[in-house]
């Protein structure tokens, strides 16, 4: 992919603080038409979510019947969760996009956008119409931030390169200190966003196990009413303590070099309960 050409050129469209919100749960925008020169031309964009956070953009280009090899469709956007690695100079933490029949994700690191493949990661493009889907689930930072985004903020860009210049664009909005805002509407639903395992434990230390999740309706850390810790090295059950509001400590016994501990931790608040499970080997 042509990202190293892509991305300065995005880093060019600054964000501002003023920006056109949209409806929450669905929303629509929309972009004059014939202003993209030879690039694809962004007209219409709407952008809804699943109840299990699955988020779709379709955006309308109707210059194009199919986006051909020299041609990309690019969402730089934002989320509204603490934790990310920093944003990018256009106030950006992630890039969503098609590069002629290849779906590509990129998030911020902090200095740089590295690609991220998710298994929710999906993209066509068909009788004028791209079609972009990405979970909710797979915009969360990861340890230690526990939370989950609930609001995107973004805009659009059409690429025509040429070789690896870029020979027209369209940008939607227009206007560079413009942005479109989407926030999520779904029923409440708890997302693990990390699972912290280490891959080694010594034996005769403890083993630590973190997990971070947070309701997928406002994005605040969940307040667990129950934490069950459970391990077997072999045959042998483990005791395990919560040691947090959903960590678990297991003693690693003596003489077990080489063996391997699996387990769980599930969490339970009200009736919404979920198990994430893990390997140790010790050492």
């Amino acid at each position: 992919m042509r990202l190293g050409v892509l991305c300065p050129a995005l880093v060019a469209v600054v964000l501002c603080l003023a920006g056109v919100t949209g409806a929450a749960g669905t929303a629509s925008f929309s972009d004059p038409a014939g202003d993209s020169g030879s690039a694809p031309d962004v007209t219409s964009v709407t952008v809804s979510n699943d109840d299990r956070g699955l988020i779709t953009f379709r955006i309308g280009v109707p210059n194009r019947a199919t986006l051909g090899s020299d041609d990309a469709v690019a969402i730089p956007f934002a989320t509204n969760t603490p934790g990310q690695a920093g944003l990018r100079d256009d106030g950006v933490n992630f890039v969503l996009g098609l590069e002629g029949k290849a779906v590509f994700l990129q998030r911020w690191s902090g200095s740089a956008m590295l690609d991220a493949v998710p298994r929710s990661l999906q993209g066509s493009f068909a009788s004028g119409v791209l079609t972009l889907s990405v979970r909710q689930d797979d915009l969360v930072p990861g340890f230690p931030s526990p939370a989950v985004p609930t609001e995107l903020t973004f805009y659009v860009v059409g690429f025509a390169f040429n070789g690896q210049e870029v020979a027209a664009e369209d940008d939607a909005p227009d206007a560079s200190d413009q942005f479109w805002t989407y926030r999520l509407v779904q029923p409440p639903r708890i997302v693990v966003t990390y699972v912290r395992a280490p891959t080694t434990v010594r034996a005769g230390t403890r083993l630590i196990v973190q997990l971070g999740a947070a309701w997928s309706d406002t994005g605040r850390v969940v307040k667990p009413t129950k934490v069950s810790c459970r391990a077997k090295l072999g045959s042998r059950a483990l005791k395990g303590t919560a040691t947090g509001p959903a960590n678990c400590s297991w003693l690693a016994p003596k003489g077990t070099r080489g063996k391997t501990v699996h387990g769980s931790i599930t969490l339970t608040s009200g009736a919404a309960v979920v198990t994430r499970s893990f390997s140790t080997r010790v050492r």
